[in-house]
């Protein structure tokens, strides 16, 4: 046994790193910083990350099974903390959203990844499980949420039955589902949406964590909690998915790919970084006023922003880009910029050994510039523009919504959402609206209205808009209402939806602390198909919306309590002492209290002190 030891250690080294050697063989990482002025001095930032594990036989995660392999041997790259929630909650595919601000359709043009990546308000989960019936898929649902809960620091615990739908049109599985369930099993699509839920550091930082890099060099290492979201709009997103080879079902691959977009006021962020967070006056000799006006040392009429500009990465983000995420992969990191060269030019910033390189990128009117990070040192792009409002033009969304709440009653309400279909030909969406099941709708009272260059009309046959309809009426404390409409907009119009619903009075216990303030209802998801490959085109969400419900006044239970324990124990007090005093006249009073022991010591101390003055007199 002693002659062996050091063979096994040797083998046992030996196997060490030919598993490494295998996972940097497979290994698979990619990040994008892609970089894109706006309109009114904005940048539009898009952060990419791409991890890959290497492929696995999820034969082996089966617990029957007789073959001894790892479990985790496929999680090279790949977060093991996230393949473990989803492998014990048997979660094919997921979708986080971490959404906070409006995104700006008319100024900014289509969402970013065509939507694809973007929620509404607040925090929106959706999974594909695996289980054998909806009672199970809904016990690892529950599971999942909580546990994604404490992992990003969300208040994803709060999700139960009474928010959770199971979407049959308006939300895409996921992505084309590339994975066959076992014998026995079903896939199940659930979906549940927090419009209150505050989007803070505390969820980027598991974010970073989830990066091989930590966030500590390649381009996220810009992403610093302070900047991210202090932005017009900003949007987080982590997406899992699972494929399977298409000749062996059994051999997958998890895939992660997670996203970080954001709006940034270019203005706001070089006056941050001048003057601090607390805004200070202009000084005078800085002031550009309007010379065609009346202009001297009392009066000013200011111009705009200027569009002259200068600036750089470490202006937006307090921090240069710390090298390549892996030092000399070449491939692993890049950096795209989407820029008009007419007005705008780009230089290339390296700090080496305390000196900073400057070059000038070559721009191409065709195609954005792209830079490969490819060494270990800090990287910063300056960007100088001579006309900041010259930039390339934003692509036209396919459609505009905009929903709002009607009606001024207590009881009642009513619910409009208009559609505006600004191209030349139809738009077939699907309309998905999850609303909470104090909201009891009234799907008969739902009325189309058109409107066009002459004027707006109600719609009497409503068959040639709405192809198809979806409704699940909610159910008191127990589920939401469920609805997803099929309609189609004719080219250059506006289509106008409406329907009414009742208010429910909730229990004492069911209203939050914050009740007067109102109650939050999730966006409305809009899907875009086009009408010939029924292809996913583009995906958006409404505005959330603030519903007000009967409150009642909370703090009469306050002064109910108040007023009832102060005459209770004045009552108890006054009682008491008639049950446990006696009642005695002055003279017998102070009778008693002549003869007690601490008047009789009182008395034998004055007297001995007059006894002593006595004998020295």
């Amino acid at each position: 046994m002693i002659y062996q030891l050091p063979v096994l250690l040797v083998s046992l080294l030996a196997y060490s790193v030919c598993a490494n050697v295998a996972l940097d063989e497979n290994r698979h990482f990619q990040e994008l910083l892609r970089l894109k002025p706006l309109p009114r001095n904005r940048l539009l930032t898009n952060f990419e990350f791409e991890v890959e594990s290497s492929a696995f036989d999820i034969s082996y995660n089966n617990e029957s099974s007789t073959l001894q392999k790892p479990r985790v041997s496929h999680y090279n790259y790949f977060p093991n903390s996230l393949g473990s929630i989803l492998e014990s909650t048997n979660t094919k595919q997921l979708q986080l959203r971490f959404t906070q601000g409006w995104w700006d359709s008319n100024s900014w043009g289509k969402l970013p990844f065509d939507g694809k990546y973007s929620g509404g308000t607040g925090v929106e989960v959706s999974a594909v499980i695996e289980a054998p019936n909806v009672d199970a898929a809904k016990k690892s649902w529950l599971k999942l949420t909580k546990t994604l809960s404490g992992f990003f620091c969300a208040s994803l615990n709060f999700i139960d039955d009474h928010i959770t739908t199971y979407p049959k049109y308006a939300v895409e599985e996921l992505g084309n589902i590339q994975f066959a369930p076992e014998a026995g099993n079903k896939l199940y699509l659930l979906r549940a949406a927090l419009p209150s839920e505050p989007v803070c550091t505390e969820n980027l930082t598991p974010f970073l964590k989830l990066l091989p890099t930590r966030g500590k060099s390649g381009v996220s290492s810009l992403l610093d909690g302070h900047k991210v979201f202090d932005s017009l709009w900003h949007g987080m997103s982590i997406d899992v998915t699972t494929k399977c080879d298409e000749s062996n079902n059994q051999l997958c691959t998890l895939k992660l790919r997670q996203t970080v977009n954001q709006v940034v006021d270019i203005i706001r962020s070089m006056r941050k970084r001048k003057e601090g967070a607390i805004p200070k006056p202009t000084p005078g000799e800085e002031l550009r006023c309007d010379m065609n006006k009346t202009y001297n040392s009392w009066q000013c009429f200011p111009l705009g922003d200027p569009v002259s500009m200068k600036w750089d990465l470490e202006t937006i983000y307090g921090r240069p880009i710390k090298g390549a995420a892996f030092g000399d992969d070449s491939q692993s990191s890049k950096v795209m910029l989407d820029i008009d060269s007419s007005s705008w030019t780009v230089n290339l910033l390296k700090q080496i050994n305390g000196s900073t390189l400057s070059n000038e990128l070559a721009a191409d009117s065709t195609k954005p510039i792209t830079q490969y990070l490819d060494e270990v040192v800090n990287y910063d792009f300056e960007f100088v523009a001579s006309d900041s409002s010259t930039v390339l033009p934003v692509a036209e969304p396919p459609l505009y919504a905009s929903r709002s709440l009607t009606g001024y009653s207590l009881d009642q309400g009513g619910l409009r959402t208009v559609f505006t279909n600004p191209r030349d030909k139809p738009v077939k969406f699907v309309y998905f609206e999850s609303t909470p099941w104090y909201m009891r709708l009234y799907l008969n009272t739902l009325k189309l209205s058109l409107k066009n260059s002459t004027g707006s009309y109600e719609i009497s046959n409503q068959g040639d808009y709405i192809k198809n309809v979806y409704f699940r009426p909610a159910v008191d404390r127990a589920r939401p209402s469920h609805m997803e409409l099929v309609l189609v907009v004719p080219p250059k119009l506006t289509l106008a939806m409406s329907y009414d619903f009742d208010k429910s009075l909730l229990l004492y216990r069911e209203y939050p602390p914050d009740a007067n303030h109102g109650f939050d209802v999730e966006p409305a998801v809009i899907t875009i198909f086009d009408d010939e490959s029924e292809e996913k085109l583009y995906e958006f969400r409404t505005t959330s919306l603030l519903l007000t419900l009967p409150t009642p006044d909370f703090s009469m239970p306050y002064n109910v309590i108040i007023m009832t324990c102060t005459v209770l124990s004045l009552s108890f007090g006054t009682l008491f002492n008639i049950l446990t005093k006696k009642v005695v006249t002055e003279e017998e009073f102070e009778a008693v209290a002549a003869n007690t022991k601490l008047a009789k010591l009182k008395r034998a101390i004055r007297s001995k002190v007059q006894y002593i003055k006595s004998l020295k007199n």
